[in-house]
């Protein structure tokens, strides 16, 4: 199987490291960083570096360059018939989208894209749970808060992409992660969004960060998210109440937190966890789609909900607020 990977940043390491893991080595890496291609070249078991991919065919390619490049590289890419894994989100905004989803229509390509918390035991565990614990669910709360320069701290903040506006950056777009799990936990049409997002801080930035969203189900459901990279410290948890119970899924500390309505029992359960699993299970998962032809469970169209909502949230909803 040839490989390519566009983006040999932080996120193209991690999954040329994972794809070495699981054996794969036939890789071609593009970036129009040379550094970063000398790197991965002395790092890692790759066949060859570049700065284009054109002209060359592939079975299977790793999109995973800013989000305002990914739309243009996954119809290049599609209509060759290439297998592709986008790194989330799918792309900034929906220009493009319903072209590639036609280019999968009529090429049946496999597209997954990389919400690697869908593949984390935590959240696996807590979806388990939710019917004998929770019963039916009347709220999700998800949160996430990390200062945006602790995030990657050997580069210069103001260089990543999240910090910039015309790279497809903002916590709404690096921090729907959130936005993904909540509607996939929800499992239910979204019926209307509220949301307030601004830029608070004093960080060189040209994007919001921080946003509260509240969000109402059709089924009667209602979800908030906290996002910000403002933080000091790292804080991420996910908890669901219903009828039953409440369950609450604490990502730092590996830790699954039951309550019992009927017994007024909390079950605290830790477990070991290294968080690369997650994004090692994702790859599994892809490749195992490419080999059946079937639908990964980040798909292509999971992935639209998850950007149509982001656009709403963004100012399409007139009940949405927001500036930077």
């Amino acid at each position: 199987m040839k490989i390519l990977v566009i983006g040999a940043g932080s996120i193209g390491r991690r999954h040329i490291n994972n794809l070495n893991l699981l054996g794969y080595t036939d890789i071609d890496v593009v970036d129009t960083d040379t550094s970063r291609l000398a790197y991965v070249k002395k790092t890692f078991d790759i066949a060859h570096v570049s700065h284009d991919f054109k002209g060359s065919t592939y079975d299977v390619a790793f999109i995973l360059t800013p989000p305002v490049y990914h739309m243009e590289m996954a119809l290049e890419l599609a209509k060759k018939g290439t297998d592709l894994f986008i790194e989330k989100p799918l792309s900034h905004n929906l220009t493009g989208v319903d072209e590639l989803l036609q280019h999968k229509k009529d090429t049946h390509i496999v597209i997954m894209v990389g919400y690697n918390l869908r593949f984390h035991l935590g959240l696996q565990e807590l979806k388990s749970h939710l019917e004998k614990t929770v019963g039916k669910m009347y709220y999700i709360r998800a949160e996430i808060g990390q200062y945006l320069p602790d995030w990657r701290p050997w580069q210069d903040y103001r260089k990543n992409y999240t910090a910039v506006k015309e790279l497809g950056g903002g916590i709404l777009l690096d921090g729907s992660h959130e936005i993904d799990y909540m509607l996939w936990l929800a499992n239910d049409t979204l019926k209307d969004i509220k949301t307030i997002y601004d830029r608070v801080s004093n960080l060189e930035i040209t994007v919001e960060d921080i946003a509260e969203i509240i969000l109402q189900f059709e089924g009667g459901i209602i979800g908030s998210i906290h996002l910000n990279m403002i933080e000091r410290g790292y804080n991420r948890y996910c908890k669901v109440i219903g009828e039953k119970g409440t369950i609450k899924w604490i990502f730092k500390d590996n830790i699954l937190e039951m309550y019992d309505g009927e017994s007024r029992t909390l079950t605290s359960t830790k477990y070991e966890y290294d968080h690369n699993h997650s994004y090692m299970e994702e790859l599994k998962h892809f490749f195992s789609c490419v080999e059946t032809r079937s639908e990964p469970l980040s798909n292509v169209y999971t992935a639209r909900k998850t950007l149509e909502t982001v656009m709403r949230i963004k100012g399409d909803n007139n009940e949405s607020q927001g500036h930077v």
